[in-house]
């Protein structure tokens, strides 16, 4: 039986109590029976069900109808709301120290995370609804009471929330909320932290990220999510792994890598005039990403370096790669070599070309085409974070190899 202690919280559909609870401590909600409808409450009772995470609030029992009001039973944080730990410093039982707001950062991203991979839009993200474990520092989403099921564009609760935490495209009434203003949400919250300072919401924007947080870790990703158009704002799916990365790197620099390094294509083929091996066969096989692929996602330049180009002259010294732009006017097309040679006189020379197009066609998920680009990218993650990367570029002009790069990076 549950006994009255102490009020922790109210807001227009009722009051939150701290008590007892079948011998532990909850956050009981009571909210008025005319406030709201059956359907709302088995909503909300069905999204905390379907959102159980460490780092999203628990739901200890069910929902029961006493005098008159709705009692709802929800895991006791001991700790304090996000919004006492940034902005009410002399209330706050927590060190901002760099670790300690990383395990707060990566928390509330995991528990946001967990409540997209549902189909969960959460409406309401604000500091008040994030609280912090004294003991632990662990960050957990509360209040899901506006909280909807969003799918294939239904909803299944009205759109409301903070206008102080709501994206462009909601404050000017464009979309409803979904993912992405949830997203975006969470960037300003991650950002306020990060600064310790309340950031006027019109104007935040990933130049305004830059200035505020200048070149500390989660500047990049937080950028990613308040991206202004939607449509290119990053989803918890695809900076998540950045976010997990940035956890323990304090203030960085970074030197500027070329955006072709970003492409998200794990098997990119541009020919006109490819072979007919089954290539995407091959691409399946390359995704070891246990995420979605984000077009800004990529592992550190740090440590980037060529390996050596097959040398053609190791087998022979009088060939070498061929580099000619492209064939000379007066050559008999049907004197064009294939890319495995056959039926030529100079058997030596045949030989030494096969050895080049094995060594460049090694481990490539198709054959070569006959002229056109293969370039191939593989990943592997440890822990959530990239290990390895791996990049082979091969491109052929007319039955010749012109071009052939190797690029691997390494974080060990």
């Amino acid at each position: 039986m549950a006994y009255s202690a102490s009020t922790l919280a109210q807001g227009c559909f009722g009051k939150v109590y701290k008590q007892k609870y079948n011998d532990t401590w909850a956050a009981i909600k009571k909210v008025p029976q005319q406030l709201i409808s059956r359907k709302d409450l088995e909503r909300e009772c069905d999204v905390y069900n379907k959102s159980e995470h460490p780092n999203i609030v628990k739901l200890l029992g069910n929902i029961t109808l006493t005098d008159g009001k709705w009692i709802i039973p929800l895991e006791f944080i001991f700790g304090e709301d996000l919004e006492t730990t940034i902005f009410k410093s002399s209330k706050s039982k927590i060190q901002l120290t760099p670790a300690n707001k990383d395990t707060i950062i990566v928390g509330m991203c995991e528990g946001l995370l967990h409540l997209h991979s549902k189909d969960i839009v959460h409406q309401d993200l604000k500091p008040e609804n994030i609280m912090v474990e004294h003991n632990t520092n662990r960050a957990v989403i509360i209040d899901l009471g506006l909280a909807k099921f969003f799918k294939y564009g239904l909803n299944s609760a009205m759109d409301m929330g903070n206008e102080a935490y709501s994206a462009p495209e909601v404050l000017q009434r464009r979309s409803q909320r979904d993912q992405r203003s949830d997203v975006w949400a969470m960037g300003k919250i991650i950002a306020e932290l990060c600064a310790r300072i309340r950031l006027y919401t019109p104007s935040v924007c990933p130049a305004k990220i830059k200035e505020t947080m200048k070149d500390q870790a989660f500047c990049n990703a937080v950028c990613r999510m308040v991206e202004p158009d939607p449509s290119l704002r990053a989803s918890m799916a695809g900076v998540m792994a950045e976010i997990r990365r940035s956890r323990g790197k304090g203030t960085v620099t970074t030197a500027p890598v070329k955006k072709d390094h970003f492409k998200p294509s794990l098997l990119d083929v541009t020919a006109r005039n490819q072979s007919p091996s089954p290539i995407n066969r091959g691409a399946a096989l390359l995704n070891r990403d246990p995420l979605p692929i984000n077009k800004d996602r990529s592992p550190s330049p740090l440590k980037w370096e060529h390996t050596p180009r097959p040398n053609l002259k190791a087998f022979h010294p009088q060939i070498g790669l061929h580099n000619s732009p492209s064939p000379k006017p007066a050559e008999d097309k049907t004197k064009k070599q294939a890319l495995v040679p056959t039926g030529r006189a100079d058997i030596t020379q045949d030989l030494m070309k096969m050895k080049l197009y094995q060594e460049a066609a090694k481990d490539l998920p198709c054959n070569l085409p006959t002229t056109g680009k293969v370039v191939v990218r593989r990943f592997e993650e440890k822990n959530g974070e990239c290990e390895r990367w791996t990049q082979t570029e091969v491109v052929t002009r007319d039955g010749k190899i012109v071009k052939y790069d190797d690029i691997k990076f390494d974080s060990k």
